[in-house]
């Protein structure tokens, strides 16, 4: 059949359950939205996501399965198909910046700060870890919502242009400055590169609307099960995990101890006073090194008291030239006040 002059593309029609489109895009808001909340100093991520953000994820799923039960094939796909779009765009993101890791940077940093914030923790630890780590790709699912509402059958170039005004925004806000984004051409180009892995995925799962959703629906019962078994195995590795619990244990809120060359556990948030501790092993001299430019000496088994120190995020390695260091890093709150 011939298309009149003057018709949209089906692709580019207003679709008929518009106004319910619009309400989840804006149920996917509040996820997003929490930690330009948080750095802007309107309100803290840990009340933005519980008292919004889950309760859109919540309104999200319990949409897929009304959208089910009326037979709306249209609707509960974009669910679907953005929720997994933005599921393996999030590892397209996080897989295409482990180059970087192994070359130094510390690309996964804010995902820390995310649990800390969530749980209102004074250290960071195996939960702290698991909580930041999941928001991150709860952000990823809801940000491949949003894109999937409106942009079925679109061109898989779209899907990198979204992941990149997301980038964007993120850039421009006091993200860009807090995470130290701002001013280092290879940070900013890090992180649209690793934008790049987020759009394909869900460009493409988009814009091949029909054969996705063909695929999802003749997926064998043992693909479905596997599918929800591995994140859960993921998070119950975490949480399980020997070695986790053992730094865990060993960790003391408002204190870094030097272990060869490395400072445990990995993150402080002072929730009293802006101080923390830096305690040395008995074995050996140490030298830490905060922000690339203060030296902080420490003999063997010293204790050194870091007191006023500035909102933000302040990164402290142990300087060493027999092992290659990790950093570790405190985060000081209120970090708008860092802008």
């Amino acid at each position: 059949m011939r298309r009149g002059r003057g018709s949209l593309p089906a692709t580019m029609k207003v679709p008929q359950d518009f106004a319910a489109r619009l309400f989840l895009f804006l149920a996917c808001l509040p996820s997003g939205s929490a930690v330009l909340a948080e750095v802007y100093g309107v309100a803290s991520l840990h009340d933005v996501v519980w008292y919004a953000a889950v309760p859109g994820y919540l309104t999200l799923i319990g949409a897929w399965f009304y959208a089910r039960r009326i037979r709306n094939a249209s609707l509960a796909d974009a669910l679907l198909i953005g929720s997994l779009g933005g599921f393996l765009g999030t590892i397209g993101y996080d897989v295409a910046r482990i180059p970087f890791v192994l070359a130094g940077q510390n690309v996964y940093m804010p995902n820390s700060t995310y649990g800390l914030w969530i749980l209102n923790a004074a250290a960071s630890s195996r939960f702290t870890e698991t909580v930041g780590w999941s928001y991150h790709f709860a952000n990823g699912i809801t940000f491949g919502i949003m894109y999937a509402l409106f942009m079925r059958g679109r061109h898989w170039a779209f899907g990198v242009v979204w992941a990149f005004v997301l980038e964007t925004i993120a850039l421009l806000s006091p993200y860009g400055s807090i995470y130290h984004l701002a001013g280092s051409p290879l940070r900013i180009g890090i992180a649209y590169y690793g934008h790049v892995g987020y759009g394909l995925p869900l460009g493409l799962m988009v814009a091949r609307w029909g054969a996705t959703s063909r695929i999802l629906r003749s997926l064998p019962t043992v693909v479905r099960l596997v599918a929800i078994v591995i994140p859960l195995a993921a998070v119950t590795g975490s949480l399980t995990s020997v070695s986790a619990q053992l730094v865990d244990a060993g960790a003391e809120n408002g204190r870094f101890v030097v272990e060869d060359a490395r400072l445990t556990p990995g993150f402080l948030r002072p929730l009293g006073p802006r101080e923390v501790a830096l305690q040395n092993t008995c074995n050996a001299h140490s030298e830490i090194v905060m922000d690339a430019t203060q030296n902080i000496s420490l003999a063997p088994c010293q204790r050194l008291r870091l007191t006023n120190l500035q909102p933000g995020i302040h990164q402290l390695f142990v300087r060493s030239s027999n092992y290659r260091s990790h950093s570790s890093y405190i985060l000081v709150d209120p970090v708008a006040a860092a802008r």
